[in-house]
């Protein structure tokens, strides 16, 4: 073997072990995440485990707690009643048209305020006034105003999801890099062809972070608007189960908001990784 093969051979094996390194840090972090599946899993069924036995044994007091079995059982009392399905149909509609007017008006107003020095300055006092007040204070007017029914309540969602949005939407576009709008603008780029190109791709994670904030404020203006205002949805079933100490069906409107939660974080998500590719 000469020379210049033994030297070749010498210089690939570093790489072939870096390879293997490689190869076994993803199988060791491929692990960790089954592994934390698992334990989570372990965990919940535990968790449960523990919460039937003390309600059983009267460690938990079932009127003040429930019990897994009892919120089972409230589940199916409201679905023979009747009433579960249109309960869900009722939050889901109240939740995708309020927090819809809020994702678009936050997008909107949070571009143009973050983007426009003279709109965010005429602007931003208004969304401090009313994104620093205790908003649900206002629900009485709410009601006066607009009434107790769908469009009051719409109008309590739209109130505490929207202001999460226009203001990380606004921090957003206004801290994108400057090199870049200078670049765009060294190529004669107008000041809407920076904003669509340069200033919303790059604000993406704020942009997410708001979404996210008042996709979760939306499912409490949710929850705020139907226990108050109407007495309808899933919110109205808490209220209901509430003044007869049937607290299996409160905590299954619990559960339901809280797997509510965990579904729209998820497939948002999956949205934002698609958006990251409009970012590159």
């Amino acid at each position: 073997m000469t020379a210049t093969n033994q030297a070749g051979i010498a210089g690939q094996l570093p790489k072939r072990a870096a390879t293997r390194r490689q190869g076994k840090v993803a199988e060791i972090r491929e692990l960790g995440k089954r592994e934390r599946l698992l334990l989570g899993l372990a965990g919940i069924v535990a968790i449960l485990a523990a919460w039937e036995i003390g309600s059983r044994t009267g460690v938990i007091n079932p009127i003040v707690a429930s019990s897994p079995t009892g919120i089972l059982e409230g589940a199916m009392e409201l679905s023979e009643q009747g009433v579960l399905l249109p309960a869900l149909g009722s939050t889901a509609r109240l939740f995708a048209i309020g927090f819809g007017i809020s994702l678009v008006g936050g997008l909107v107003i949070g571009a143009i305020t973050g983007w426009y020095v003279r709109a965010s300055a005429v602007v931003d006092p208004w969304i401090s006034i009313l994104y620093a007040s205790p908003r649900i204070a206002f629900l009485p007017l709410i009601a006066v105003w607009f009434g107790p029914e769908l469009t009051g309540q719409i109008v309590v969602v739209v109130l505490i999801a929207i202001f999460p949005i226009i203001i990380n939407v606004a921090s957003g576009v206004a801290s994108v890099d400057r090199g870049h709008l200078r670049m765009a603008r060294s190529f004669l780029a107008t000041n809407r062809d920076v904003l669509m190109t340069v200033a919303l791709p790059g604000a993406i994670p704020a942009v997410a972070s708001g979404i996210r904030q008042g996709m979760m404020q939306g499912l409490l203006g949710v929850v705020v608007a139907e226990y108050f205002l109407g007495g309808t949805g899933i919110g109205g079933v808490i209220f209901q189960a509430g003044l007869t100490l049937k607290t299996g069906q409160a905590m299954l409107g619990a559960l339901i908001f809280a797997a509510a939660a965990i579904i729209l974080t998820s497939l948002l998500r999956t949205v934002e990784s698609r958006l990251d590719k409009w970012r590159v």
